[in-house]
This record gives structure tokens, sequence and C-alpha cells, in this order.
């Protein structure tokens, strides 16, 4: 058994967001794949964390976890686990602002490098949607976003957990199915290494793939896409990508 090289889970309380940034590598400019979670997926995490005597830090994120009307309920269940818990939120509403601020007298830490006043915002990494096997790619290896030991922590959504932090997501846009209920899968390297590969095989982080394939892509929502996220944009959409 090994515990995840990051202490942090990534509750994702919800896929929507009130911005559109350019290359949100959660594709919160999609509709949600995944619905928000429940105040009983988080009890259910909090229960398994425990048997596994696993107290990690827990960021309260999304989309954008403001939009959730139990924000306060899963912040109360956070801290039944865990000594630390962040709220990563884009900060753009007055909403938002006002959730914060009591997010911070209930004991919460609040992160504002994620804040965006001005609201959406291109991000630096765009290739995240560029699938290796359009592109006769195969087997590459993790990325340093695989729960690494400097900061991403573990995906919680209302469908499961995953190694990867935003691979909850990928599985959910792209209807993969590689989510697991057990937490203590993420303890079992082979499973770990499975459910990885499995999600890799579709990411295109850090290859480049948007640059040097672009005529291969179609740029949607300001960033490249490969045939198979044009495919699983199209089904959210239920029609043609704009």
């Amino acid at each position: 058994m090994c515990i995840p090289r990051s202490n942090l889970a990534e509750w994702h309380l919800t896929y929507r967001c009130d911005l559109a940034c350019i290359g949100c590598n959660r594709a919160c400019f999609l509709p949600p794949a995944t619905p928000g979670m429940t105040l009983d997926d988080a009890r259910e995490f909090v229960r398994q964390a425990q048997e596994l005597r696993w107290t990690p830090d827990v960021a309260l994120l999304g989309g954008e976890p403001t939009l959730h009307p139990d924000l306060f309920g899963f912040l109360e269940i956070a801290r039944q686990l865990s000594g630390r818990v962040i709220v990563v939120s884009n900060g753009f509403s007055r909403q938002a602002q006002e959730c914060l601020r009591e997010a911070q007298i209930l004991g919460a830490e609040v992160d504002r490098r994620s804040h965006k006043p001005h609201g959406s915002i291109r991000h630096l990494i765009t290739d995240v949607f560029t699938a290796p096997p359009d592109f006769g790619m195969e087997g590459r290896a993790p990325c340093s976003w695989h729960s690494s030991a400097g900061g991403c922590g573990i995906s919680v959504d209302a469908a499961g957990y995953t190694a990867c932090p935003i691979g909850g997501a990928i599985d959910g846009i792209l209807g993969l199915g590689l989510r697991t209920r057990r937490l203590a899968d993420l303890w079992v390297p082979e499973k770990v290494a499975s459910q990885t590969a499995a999600l890799c095989r579709f990411c295109g982080k850090g290859l480049g793939l948007d640059r040097e394939h672009q005529t291969q892509c179609r740029t949607c929502f300001g960033v490249a896409m490969s045939a198979t996220w044009q495919r699983a944009a199209e089904r959210l959409l239920q029609g043609p990508l704009p």
C-alpha cells in the first residue's frame, strides 16, 4: 500500500462556473458532465479516509465552489477530517466574495491565487484537450500533475476518486468510467498505475500537441481540441461545436 504523494484531497463541489476561462483544465466552458457533489458524497469520503487513517488537507473547488448551495455544509464536514480546509474560488461575483468572507470566519483558508477580479482569463496551459491517440501516439508517461508531492492532490467528485487532480473532469467528459468509489484503491500502486495510464492516454498536457499538430485540431472555446475531445464536447452540447 502507498499513500498518495500529495497530502491533499480536491473536492470538486461542482463543475459549474460563472466564468468561461480559455484553457480551463476542468473544461468549465462546457456543460458539466458530472453532477455536483452531495453532502452524503462528502461524508462518505470522510468515512473512507478515516478508515485509512488519512487526514489530508481538503480543498473545496470546482468549477466555482461558491455556486454550490451547500458550500458551508461541505466546509463543516471537511473540518471533521482535516485541520486545513482551503476554498479555491475565482472570487469574481459579489456572492463569491461574501461566501469567502464567511468561510474565513468559519476557519477556512482562501486561495487568492485563483481570484479573477476582472473576469475570464486565458490560462497558459491549453494542451490538455489533445488526445495523443488522435495523432498516432500511445504510451505517454504520467505528467507532473499526477498527485505531485509539491501540490496537486487527488480528485474527489460525485462519481468517485482519481489519483490525477483533473482526472475526474477528464473521466466525466470523455465517459471513460475510470473513477473509483473505493478510496483505498488509490493506495494500491497497480490500480493507480492502471487508472493513471488510461487517463493520461487522452490528455495532451505538456506534450505541445496543440502546436505540433495544430492543423489536425479545431479551435473550440479558444483552445485546440483533437477529434476525441471534439466528439465529447458535441455530446455535452447536444449539437455541433460553435
